[in-house]
């Protein structure tokens, strides 16, 4: 995302609070930056990444000077970003082994060194527990930036060893307003952030056509299984083929729509609780074993949507 936009209207808390901490040189080694996905979080911490190798020493990176044209080509020797090797795949222990050497070896430009750890919940146990030694003897000027969606997934051991900088959905007014600033086309942005939950980047990333047809499909999905004109098992062969994280995603903010609704109308259904419960079962079992059968898992949750469905909560 564009220069200009970083830090986000929502995160001037946690940039203020960062450049006061470097200015006063407090920063601590380890920073874990935690909050819901879809907000700007890896987005903010790469900014930062740019400002302490900037050149220019002030409030935001120059965008010009060697160090920000290295970060910006992906090429800075004193910046390393450590993420999976495919999207829902584990951070494997070599990666952090890695670290090692790279936090041994002198800084290749003077100034600090930026490690980006993005997301923090991919590491599996085995390389969790191999980036401990790193964040204990970082070195000096040594910056480990962890990206988290979850948290609770992380060990105490690595989370103990960080300092927490937490961030937060936008309210709906502020979130609205940027969509509306990126997307000025776009006339159903109110409709997009409600199908994101609120966050604006994950709002963004709806925006896009094969995004859009993907979630088409799933609405298609959704409402057939909920009356009774595809059989889960069907549905789920079809779901197999969606990308998990949208879908999941897309399915859990409908679903919340509907909670939310039956509170009002003080007629909770409680077979919309057991489909909430089938689907956070779901993302816990893939995000912890992506090789699941992903159509076994869809044959369960939409079994859970026909029950409520079927029950006038669909």
């Amino acid at each position: 995302m564009d220069t200009e936009f970083w830090p986000l209207p929502w995160q001037e808390q946690q940039w203020a609070r960062l450049l006061e901490l470097s200015a006063s040189a407090r920063l601590p080694h380890a920073l874990l930056l935690a909050g819901p996905s879809g907000t700007g979080k890896a987005g903010f911490a790469a900014h930062f990444a740019k400002l302490l190798l900037c050149s220019d020493r002030g409030n935001q990176p120059c965008g010009s000077c060697r160090h920000c044209r290295l970060v910006a080509a992906g090429s800075h020797p004193d910046l390393v970003r450590v993420q999976p090797a495919e999207p829902g795949k584990a951070i494997r222990i070599d990666q952090v082994r890695a670290l090692r050497e790279f936090c041994a070896a002198r800084p290749h430009q003077s100034g600090w060194r930026v490690i980006l750890i993005a997301p923090a919940e991919a590491l599996n146990a085995s390389a969790a527990n191999a980036l401990l030694k790193t964040l204990e003897e970082p070195g000096a000027e040594t910056l480990l930036l962890l990206v988290t969606h979850e948290p609770g997934r992380l060990p105490a051991t690595v989370r103990s060893r960080c300092r927490l900088l937490r961030f937060a959905a936008p309210d709906r007014r502020a979130g609205l307003a940027w969509l509306r600033h990126r997307l000025p086309d776009a006339a159903d942005a109110g409709a997009l952030l409600q199908a994101a939950g609120g966050r604006p980047l994950r709002a963004l990333a709806l925006a896009a056509p094969e995004t859009a047809a993907q979630l088409a499909q799933l609405e298609r999905l959704a409402t057939a299984v909920a009356d009774g004109t595809l059989v889960p098992p069907a549905a789920a062969a079809e779901s197999a083929k969606l990308d998990w994280a949208l879908a999941s995603d897309a399915l859990l903010a409908r679903l919340a729509g509907r909670i939310r609704q039956s509170v009002v109308q003080r007629r909770p259904a409680p077979v919309l609780f057991d489909c909430l419960d089938a689907l956070v079962e779901a993302r816990r079992e893939l995000a912890a074993s992506p090789n699941l059968n992903a159509e076994l898992v869809w044959d369960r949750l939409w079994l859970a949507w026909r029950r409520a469905g079927a029950a006038g909560g669909g």
